[in-house]
C-alpha cells in the first residue's frame, strides 16, 4: 500500500500528461492493429473483386455459375 501511495503522490500533477500519452499510444496501437488485420484478412477493393469474378466466370462458364447480374 505504501508503494501505491508513493506513486499517487509522485504522479500528482503529471496525471494529465500521462493520460494524454497513454491515449496517443493506444490510438497508434489500434491503428496498427487494424492495418495488420486488413493485411491478414485480405479485404478486396471493388476492382480486385471484379477482376476475380471475371476470372472465375471465364474458368467456370460452362457450369452456369455466372450470370449477367451476379
Amino acid at each position: 500500500m505504501n508503494r501505491v501511495n508513493a506513486l499517487n503522490i509522485y504522479l500528482g500533477d503529471k496525471r494529465k500528461y500521462l493520460l494524454i500519452t497513454l491515449n496517443v499510444v493506444l490510438a497508434i496501437f489500434i491503428i496498427l492493429e487494424v492495418m495488420i488485420w486488413n493485411e491478414v484478412n485480405g479485404l478486396l477493393s471493388a476492382d480486385e473483386y471484379r477482376e476475380m469474378k471475371e476470372e472465375y466466370c471465364k474458368t467456370h462458364l460452362d457450369a452456369g455459375h455466372c450470370n449477367r447480374y451476379g
